[in-house]
């Protein structure tokens, strides 16, 4: 973005040769009509005189000159009042001054002196001032612009070919990332729409790349169209997050979370609507829309968020905890808090009006509710038909108590979200993955518009769409990238706990409303903790005692005697059928949800995750951390819990065995250091059926790809007899390869490209190998 001039003009100011040839005689031409008019005006002045400059006849010459004279001073005053001041008095002055020449060459003759030195200095000096109005094109704030010739020159070229004839450009502005102008269009035959869809054969016929035109409505006059050229390329790249725009300020003041296009700053008012923001898979909207609206909010003074997400947990907005007034990641604190902020609504309608407010007003006392919900169609699944009205009504009537919603969802159609709140809502779009999606995701005048989500599908994670309150003709239709927060994910989360730590709800003063609804979610003042509560405090009494997966030691803690191990394993493994029989029936697995469904500590909950996977209950994580259930919720799901109950987990009992180094140990920031490929091989020949460790298996993957590089031959499918070689030696699953190789895509290493229909791999940087393995791709412990 901080590419000069280039980025804008470069793309107008690409002429060819004969581009330039036009343009060099184009400045000559406009010169000569004031001298030929010069010239023309002494000649029929020496003939009027020979006609009529005779004693019998010049009284009567002198008194038409002098009524025509008047005529034509008065006409051009009043022909010319649309001009601005200066080209209506330097018209009708010149008018003036020819007209009275005229007629004193005609009573006096050419050749008089007095007559003839006039039109030497004079009518010279009348010429050149039109010279210098025609050399000089000002702007309407009265400054030059270098680009704006090139783009009128470039359009007029092409104008024809993309069926404009008859528009005009006149270019109003310049600066390093845009040119703006006023389009002129053919008066009864064209308006703004039909320019809008001609953009494509615009760029087309001007050679510029796709996207660098935009066409907006002209206010003011449908005969004309605002335009505005910029680098689409500009926004490619992901933009790093600059700091907050208006810390401590009230959140009347408009939010900052991206850059459009044409370099100018994405800011929008969000007090008094609701945002509905739409993207499939991987289009980023839950950083760069959640994470870049909400991490503007919390430096608000007078705002609270409140979150729900029960589709991810913690992994989206638990970075954000510290700067949230409540964060609700289960069904149960969900609708804690819609019935919560529900019943506190009346309240502060009651409270404003009794202020004499019609609306929320900075200043008022109370604090502006936000309520975030992150993935709102699997909340719905969840709520019941009351909690559904419940919200449906939060929607309808929280505008009216100082507050606003921001929602989020893959795909905003009937079947995921009530049709009521959906057209209640100001629309952000980011990639999609079907044009059929724009109708739910983009405003009416976006579709007119004709805006294309769906080309960047999740190619171009964080750019989007935006058309709410307060944005302009000139930026609803133009693709926008939100800010990034760092160039990995891990790097990213801390920027953000960082941020929420700098600006936490706890330091603002909550209204009585507020701090209710925080009673009911159970939270301590502004600060959110954990939807678990300790296992101790939570102990059941079926499974009391210190190595219980309920008492206060984890599993992780070693048993002395086989009868405390034996008595452990039996328990684990009931506590296991429990983990499973809770999965199935929600089809949804993560170990915060086991932590909270069966108070257990985290580490806990966690091995019961590893546990569920190994006996192929569930899937192993996706890129976003998400695990499919693989066991349907019907009749036989009974089955398979009472057999798990039965038969437990092996590995559970093999992490309960006496340690057989206790001089041995290795503190928590130390490395564990991955086998060798000899140690590798050696253990695959001492087991060749068993697989090998996750980790092992990664770095002898990464090894192959160094040598592919090597070779000088990078690029590989599905099918290559080396990669099928290195699958059968590690023992892994096909998917657990493909979601590797999704891994080292994701870190740069890998590039995927298709040839005649077949996906490939390249390895094409090596260097975020070198720096992922150390950290990610270790063997397990």
């Amino acid at each position: 973005m901080a590419r000069k001039t280039t980025q804008a003009l470069a793309v107008v100011q690409d002429a060819t040769m004969e581009r330039v040839a036009v343009a060099a005689v184009s400045k000559v031409g406009p010169l000569l009509p004031p001298w030929i008019l010069l010239g023309g005006e002494a000649g029929g002045a020496a003939l009027s005189h020979a006609l009529w400059g005779g004693p019998g006849s010049v009284a009567w010459a002198a008194i038409a000159c002098t009524l025509g004279s008047t005529a034509l001073t008065g006409l051009t005053w009043l022909v010319s009042h649309r001009r601005r001041l200066i080209g209506r008095v330097h018209s009708t002055a010149t008018t003036a001054a020819a007209s009275a020449w005229f007629t004193t060459a005609t009573v006096t003759g050419v050749t008089a002196e007095p007559v003839a030195g006039a039109l030497f200095f004079g009518g010279a000096t009348v010429a050149l001032s039109w010279n210098i109005r025609s050399v000089i094109r000002m702007t309407s704030d009265g400054e030059e612009l270098s680009g704006g010739e090139a783009l009128s020159m470039l359009f007029d070229k092409a104008k024809d070919k993309a069926g404009m004839g008859g528009a005009r450009v006149r270019t109003t502005e310049v600066n390093d990332h845009k040119i703006k102008a006023k389009m002129q269009l053919p008066a009864g035959e064209m308006t703004h729409e039909d320019a809008q869809k001609a953009t494509g054969r615009i760029e087309s016929a001007m050679q510029l790349p796709p996207g660098a035109v935009l066409i907006s409505k002209d206010s003011d006059r449908a005969d004309r169209a605002d335009m505005s050229v910029s680098d689409p390329r500009a926004i490619d790249h992901p933009v790093p997050w600059p700091g907050p725009s208006h810390p401590g300020a009230s959140i009347d003041k408009p939010l900052r979370i991206g850059v459009y296009q044409d370099g100018d700053p994405v800011e929008f008012r969000f007090v008094g609507f609701h945002l509905q923001i739409q993207g499939m898979i991987g289009s980023g909207k839950s950083i760069g829309g959640a994470w870049n609206i909400t991490g503007e909010l919390i430096t608000r003074r007078d705002a609270a968020v409140f979150s729900i997400d029960t589709s991810k947990d913690d992994q989206t907005m638990g970075p954000l905890r510290q700067g949230l007034h409540g964060l609700a990641t289960t069904k149960a604190r969900a609708v804690k808090l819609i019935r919560a902020m529900h019943a506190e609504i009346p309240q502060r309608t009651a409270h404003l009006a009794k202020m004499g407010l019609q609306n929320w007003e900075p200043g008022c006392g109370l604090l502006y509710w936000v309520l975030h919900i992150e993935e709102i169609a699997k909340l719905f699944e969840m709520l019941d038909g009351e909690d559904e009205e419940r919200l449906a009504e939060i929607v309808k009537e929280i505008r009216s108590a100082g507050g606003g919603c921001l929602i989020s969802l893959q795909r905003a159609d009937y079947t995921q979200i009530p049709t009521l709140i959906r057209s209640q809502m100001a629309k952000m779009c980011f990639g999609v993955a079907d044009p059929d999606d724009l109708k739910y995701g983009v405003s009416a005048r976006q579709r007119k518009a004709e805006v294309v989500p769906h080309e960047w599908e999740n190619h171009f994670p964080g750019k989007a769409y935006l058309d709410a309150k307060g944005i302009d003709n000139a930026h609803f239709a133009m693709p926008l990238r939100t800010y990034s927060w760092g160039p990995t994910g891990r790097e990213a989360n801390e920027a953000m706990r960082a941020h929420a730590a700098a600006f936490p709800a706890a330091a603002k003063k909550a209204d009585e409303f507020t701090r209710r609804v925080m009673a009911a979610l159970g939270d301590d003042d502004a600060s959110t903790g954990p939807d678990t509560t300790t296992a101790a405090a939570s102990a059941s009494a079926a499974f009391s005692g210190p190595h219980s997966p309920h008492g206060e030691a984890s599993m992780d803690e070693h048993t002395d005697t086989d009868a405390e191990r034996a008595e452990f394993v039996e328990t684990w493994n009931q506590l296991l059928g429990d983990a499973a029989e809770l999965v199935i029936t929600s089809q949804h697995a993560s170990a915060a949800m086991l932590a909270r469904k069966l108070r257990l500590p985290a580490e806990d909950a966690a091995h019961l995750i590893e546990a569920l996977e190994r006996k192929h209950l569930i899937g192993p994580p996706d890129q976003e951390g998400r695990r499919a259930v693989l066991v349907a919720a019907d009749a036989g799901a009974a089955a398979v819990v009472d057999q798990l109950r039965r038969e437990g987990d092996a590995v559970t009992a093999a992490l309960r065995t006496e340690d057989p180094d206790p001089a041995l140990t290795a503190g928590p920031e130390q490395q564990i250091q991955a086998p060798t490929e000899a140690e590798a091989a050696a253990l695959q020949a001492d087991d060749p059926g068993a697989p090998l460790d996750a980790g092992a298996a990664r770095v002898l993957l990464a090894d192959w790809f160094r040598r592919r590089h090597a070779a000088g031959n990078p690029t590989f499918t599905a099918d290559d007899d080396e990669l099928l070689a290195l699958h059968r030696r590690v023992g892994r699953s096909r998917t657990w390869i493909y979601e590797v190789l999704k891994e080292f895509t994701a870190v740069g290493v890998l590039q995927t490209s298709r040839d005649k229909g077949r996906k490939c791999w390249t390895v094409v940087d090596l260097a975020p190998l070198d720096d992922h393995i150390p950290h990610d791709l270790q063997p397990a412990a």
